[in-house]
């Protein structure tokens, strides 16, 4: 060997112990350790290099390490827990300040998934076989720490999906996790019943900047569960946000500060999980509207409740606004008294009682509890309009008091027309040959009204009626051999099915007016004008053919009544400061790395580097330098005249430049899954989504603020709202598929429409209310529904097979 050879050797020998001596140090290491981080890097949710960041930390900033996945560490830093890429952690033992045990005492715990498939990433380079074989087909060659799906595992090789490609990889290369099988539950009732706490469409989102009663209720709740000191004063400032934080990161939330509906639901009507990971239900009284206040409870409205009493004279305690023992038992004192159910529960009915100028005192003569009567007297108003589920009112009172007395309802009538007066209505119909849909339409409320209506439990007899019954016509007609579930509409019928019919026709200018559940003649004349114009035969009746067509997003518009696609309204500027997200904040720093304030990528997050950005570009324009973007600040950023960095050589573009819009995801990522038992979870983990189009690939960013038996959302900003409407060709009820991205990469097949109804928490995104999702469900979730359920379902059905071709 020449001497250059031997240098050469002895070179490569020593390097590969310096090698074996940094994996050695490397490997002594035990988490958790406190160490630094040797540049500015991104803290990402998942161990990927797509995974959503959830922050900026900054070089040099002290990190706790947690454990390793493939070529990342998981972190924690300040209140956010996530992956930082090796590469920028600093392992030197000098820099590192916890003693490290020794190699034999390292544990680190496998993260646990519940089933199959889940996402990991592969610890180094791995071949991708055809079979559990080395010596079968090599598919493809998986780099380290590249993403992939493990759909099983075995002792040596696991399935696995990269790239689009399913093979099989072996186990020593892979960063596998521990499958814990968990109990499987049934399926959740597709209209589950919900109390006002659980009603998520109540809550109001609460974020950085709020105030008011439903954020004193956060705090207590908050302190409470250990996450908050101090008082609560209504007023959500920085100590309220860092407190969610850490509360959704305990809970397995998103950490993004702002707590929307289902957060607030899940806190006060769940069992979350306090700050030392206890699953405890809270004492603080839910703010929503019609929340019952018990045992325990502890908020304003308690004392609220306590100080009335003792001005009445059954309490003689202190206002506490806690709900002890003593409260409950002078609210019982006052519920016998008022001849109230003496449950010591302050419900809407005992609180309604309680606050009314009529209350009796202890001392007063004593209400006393209904008799029933054998015949009750007709003294009953029939009502103006249809009665439903969520009806409130004097109406709703009259249905509720007429099933009370013949029995079919077992609590008293409030004028709130929920799910107890719902299954009551439901068995009157059935009782009385009406279809039996809870829905107090014309039909029933003659048949209910009738002086000669049975009581629950008793047959009819020959004797006719004074009142002439008016036919049965709510007859539901028999469902075809085939899957279709399409329900027989005529005229004269009444109730949910008939106002969605209604809310077509007016949609496609067939029908003028509001859609009012009643199927009388202007309904039958635009059904036939319907069905005349789409070819279909014209009865007058809207059966299975009819409504395809009208709910199947094809059907042709009334020409002398179409409605113009309205235009995009101008986007009212949000105010966005240092810890802002989302993609105004996107916008905001594609304008200021055009102007040359601002290096690197827009990645959405108002950090340190933003901050600094508008400040000198305030500075440069002569604004006043805060560092926040106002709607000034961010006028003059999107004008023709902004001045442009002089140090970095820009000029001035003479536009703002539009931000790309995402591509079109692929249809290989597309999946199929059921709306209970997968993505409800997901919608839960990633309330921030994005909508696509299947056909124009045109796409919008929405919130999703409500789970129930679809997904409620809204579009986050005016520009998305008319992105929608672009799609849709206005506001409408008629459903179109979508596909959906999630925060975490994943793509799920659904139906939407445009309508704007409900509840509205955006008032700055031009839509007057909120939409929905919807998901696959089983035909039977989906015949439970309603008609309307039925035609999604029938969208994504057709546009999965569409999409199975374009893979």
């Amino acid at each position: 060997m020449t001497g250059f050879g031997r240098r050469i050797r002895r070179a490569a020998v020593a390097a590969a112990a310096l090698t074996l001596v940094c994996a050695v140090a490397l490997a002594s290491l035990s988490y958790p350790f406190m160490t630094v981080t040797t540049d500015t890097v991104r803290l990402r949710q998942t161990a990927s290099t797509n995974g959503v960041v959830l922050t900026e930390v900054p070089g040099g900033d002290a990190v706790e390490v947690l454990g390793e996945t493939g070529n990342y560490y998981k972190v924690k830093y300040d209140t956010h827990t996530g992956y930082i890429q090796k590469q920028f952690i600093d392992t030197d033992p000098n820099v590192i300040t916890t003693n490290a045990p020794s190699a034999g005492e390292k544990q680190q715990e496998q993260e646990t998934v519940s089933g199959y498939p889940y996402n990991t990433v592969t610890l180094e380079s791995v071949n991708l076989r055809e079979r559990q074989s080395v010596r079968s087909t090599l598919l493809k060659k998986i780099p380290a720490g590249a993403e992939i799906t493990v759909h099983s595992s075995g002792s040596t090789w696991s399935e696995i999906t990269y790239n689009g490609r399913t093979g099989y990889a072996m186990n020593d290369y892979l960063s596998l996790k521990k499958v814990v099988k968990v109990k499987e539950t049934p399926t959740p009732t597709p209209v589950p019943t919900l109390s006002p706490e659980e009603d998520a469409g109540g809550y109001v989102i609460l974020q950085k900047g709020d105030s008011g009663n439903e954020v004193k209720a956060l705090q207590l709740a908050l302190i409470e569960m250990g996450y908050l000191n101090g008082t609560a004063d209504g007023n959500f400032g920085a100590a309220t946000e860092n407190a969610v934080i850490q509360f959704q990161n305990r809970n397995g939330y998103p950490t993004t500060g702002i707590v929307d509906a289902n957060l607030q639901a899940f806190i006060y009507s769940g069992t979350p999980k306090n700050a030392l990971g206890q699953e405890k239900k809270v004492n603080t009284l839910s703010p929503a509207a019609g929340a019952s206040i018990k045992l325990g409870n502890v908020g304003e409205e308690v004392g609220r409740v306590q100080a009335r009493l003792l001005e009445l004279g059954y309490y003689k305690g202190s206002v506490t606004n806690t709900y002890d023992a003593a409260t409950k038992n002078a609210v019982s004192a006052f519920q016998k008294k008022n001849g109230l159910k003496a449950d010591g529960i302050v419900g809407a009915e005992t609180k309604k009682a309680l606050f009314e100028s009529g209350a009796k005192g202890p001392n007063d003569t004593p209400t006393p509890e209904p008799i029933p009567t054998a015949t009750p007297q007709p003294t009953y108003t029939l009502p103006e309009n249809t009665v439903k589920k969520g009806s409130e009112g004097w109406e709703a009172k009259e249905v509720q008091r007429r099933l009370y007395d013949l029995g079919y309802l077992k609590v008293k009538p409030d004028g709130k027309f929920g799910d107890q007066s719902v299954r009551a209505l439901k068995a009157f119909q059935s009782d009385n040959g009406l279809k039996a849909d809870g829905v107090a339409g014309v039909a029933t409320c003659e048949a209910l009204f009738d002086p000669n209506a049975l009581k629950v439990g008793t047959t009819a007899t020959p004797v006719p009626a004074v009142v002439t019954p008016t036919p049965v016509v709510n007859v539901i007609t028999a469902a075809p051999s085939s899957s279709t579930t399409w329900q027989t509409i005529r005229p004269g019928d009444g109730g949910d099915d008939v106002a969605q019919l209604q809310e077509a026709l007016i949609e496609l200018g067939y029908l003028t007016g509001k859609a009012d559940g009643n199927y009388g003649s202007k309904t039958t004349a635009a059904v036939k004008a319907f069905q005349k114009a789409n070819g279909l035969t014209v009865d007058g009746v809207a059966g299975a053919d009819t409504q395809k067509v009208l709910f199947g997003g094809s059907a042709k518009r009334n020409g002398s009544t179409a409605t113009p696609t309205p235009a995009p309204s101008q986007e009212k500027a949000t105010t966005l400061r240092k810890g802002s997200k989302g993609t105004e904040v996107v916008n905001l720093q594609k304008k200021l790395i055009s102007l040359g304030y601002l290096t690197g990528s827009a990645d959405g997050v108002y950090g340190t580097n933003t901050y600094d950005a508008v400040m000198a570009f305030q500075k440069a324009n002569k604004l006043s330098a805060d560092g926040v973007a106002g709607s000034q600040t961010q006028a003059v950023l999107s004008s023709s005249s902004a001045v442009p960095n002089s140090s970095s050589g820009k000029a001035a573009p003479s536009t703002t430049p539009a931000p790309k819009t995402p591509s079109k995801p692929s249809a290989a990522l597309v999946q199929y899954a059921n709306w209970y038992t997968t993505v409800k979870a997901i919608c839960k983990r990633f309330p921030y989504a994005t909508v696509y189009d299947i056909g124009t690939g045109i796409s919008w960013q929405v919130h999703i603020f409500s789970l129930g038996a679809h997904a409620d959302y809204e579009p986050l900003t005016a520009a998305d709202t008319a992105k929608m409407l672009k799609v849709f060709g206005g506001n409408t009820w008629n459903p179109k598929a979508v596909w959906v991205v999630f925060g975490d990469g994943s793509v799920y097949l659904g139906s939407t429409h445009s309508k704007p109804h409900g509840v509205q928490h955006r008032t700055d995104n031009n839509f007057a209310g909120h939409s929905c999702l919807h998901f696959p469900r089983t035909q039977e979730q989906v015949t439970a529904i309603g008609t309307y359920a039925t035609s999604h379902q029938e969208c994504i059905d057709k546009a999965w097979a569409q999409t199975q071709k374009m893979k």
